[in-house]
């Protein structure tokens, strides 16, 4: 399959699956197109991730369809506010979805659940989401990825019930740098680094208007790795947004991430190359905290409240209530026991271990000291033994 050649089938086959027929605006068609020339060009899928990738590209359309129709269908999602969002923003591994999965659980905040960010549409109670049939379909696709990637659930959890990261709707716009960790395309993600993801941004903010409306009480609470990239344009959609940024051993993170992105390649990939993908990921993510370091600077400093990934260890809780109390929000009785009753449920290690080193991706802990070398100052991050 040409993926260039194929863009109009993958159109025709979105609307099929959904029986609509509304795309939106055509800017996402700038992005799209960028993916679908570096999987032709650069992309060493196989039979099993070209098929994933055909999968992926219509899923997105077929999200934008059922944003589309949501739209007009809930005219009233435009009178939604979203005040003050609560975001969980820093380099992989360093915390993010453990916190997120606890917080979630604080019935005064609403996530992102996996199911309903890939077919937008007002959120239904949680006793009827199995109701629905994009919920059922999103359920047994996570479990053939689990049943084709065993480890992948001891490294980074997700289910159609749990809330993940806002990719799925940044992915409308087909402007992510997700599509870099499942193959390398590196003149996708040269264009998604330069590009302006002020548009990607409002939509997912009507999205969220559109999920959410029905639950007008509840605050959002998000989370990606990739507002790191573009926080200046993340912070112009969404100007009160109350920032946790979290910390860790850049040491330590790095061939973490290095393993959770090789456990999602590794399928669907052929030759590739742990020491140089080792290196493209090191490269990667220190674009991203400079990035996001240089836009910060010129923000509020109350707007952030910096965890650390020691710290969360060390007592989540306490943690969780610095939180709050750094951003002035209320932490009740009611969010402390559901809290403590998710982690009673989900103690770490509940799904496996994780194990890696830097070795087997060719990195060593002095140049990775270096290169993160102002960032562990500014931000206090210290050495994990």
């Amino acid at each position: 399959m040409i993926f260039r050649a194929a863009e109009t089938e993958f159109h025709e086959e979105a609307s099929r699956a959904c029986g609509l027929d509304d795309f939106g605006d055509d800017d996402y068609l700038e992005g799209l197109r960028a993916l679908l020339a570096a999987l032709d060009d650069e992309a060493p899928l196989n039979d099993i991730g070209r098929a994933m990738f055909r999968t992926n590209i219509v899923a997105a359309l077929v999200g934008r369809l059922h944003s589309e129709h949501g739209w007009s269908t809930h005219p009233e999602h435009a009178e939604a506010a979203i005040d003050g969002p609560l975001v969980i923003m820093g380099l992989p591994r360093t915390g993010t979805t453990a916190l997120q999965h606890l917080l979630a659980q604080d019935p005064s905040l609403q996530a992102l659940e996996l199911w309903i960010s890939t077919s937008p549409k007002p959120r239904l109670p949680r006793a009827r989401w199995h109701e629905d049939p994009d919920f059922r379909a999103c359920d047994e696709r996570m479990r053939v990825l689990h049943a084709n990637s065993p480890d992948l659930m001891a490294i980074h959890p997700m289910a159609a019930h749990l809330p993940d990261e806002c990719w799925h709707l940044t992915t409308q716009h087909f402007a992510h740098s997700g599509y870099e960790a499942q193959t390398h395309v590196p003149s996708y993600s040269r264009w998604w680094e330069g590009y302006d993801m002020g548009p990607a941004w409002r939509r997912h903010r009507k999205n969220l208007q559109l999920i959410g409306y029905r639950e007008p009480g509840r605050r959002w609470l998000l989370k990606d790795a990739t507002y790191l990239f573009h926080l200046g344009a993340f912070m112009g959609v969404y100007p009160d947004a109350r920032v946790v940024m979290t910390h860790r051993d850049p040491v330590k993170l790095i061939p973490s991430v290095c393993s959770l992105c090789w456990a999602l390649r590794s399928p669907t990939n052929e030759g590739l190359d742990k020491v140089a993908f080792g290196r493209a990921e090191l490269d990667l993510w220190d674009r991203a905290i400079h990035a996001a370091m240089q836009v910060r600077e010129a923000l509020d400093p109350a707007r952030f409240y910096d965890q650390h990934f020691k710290d969360f260890q060390r007592d989540p809780l306490a943690t969780i209530r610095d939180i709050y109390a750094h951003f002035d929000l209320r932490y009740d009785e009611a969010a402390d026991t559901a809290i403590r009753a998710f982690r009673a449920q989900n103690p770490p290690g509940k799904h496996g271990t994780h194990s890696y080193t830097l070795e087997e991706w060719g990195l060593e802990a002095g140049e990775i000291r270096e290169r993160f070398a102002d960032y562990c100052e500014l931000y206090g991050v210290e050495p994990e033994p």
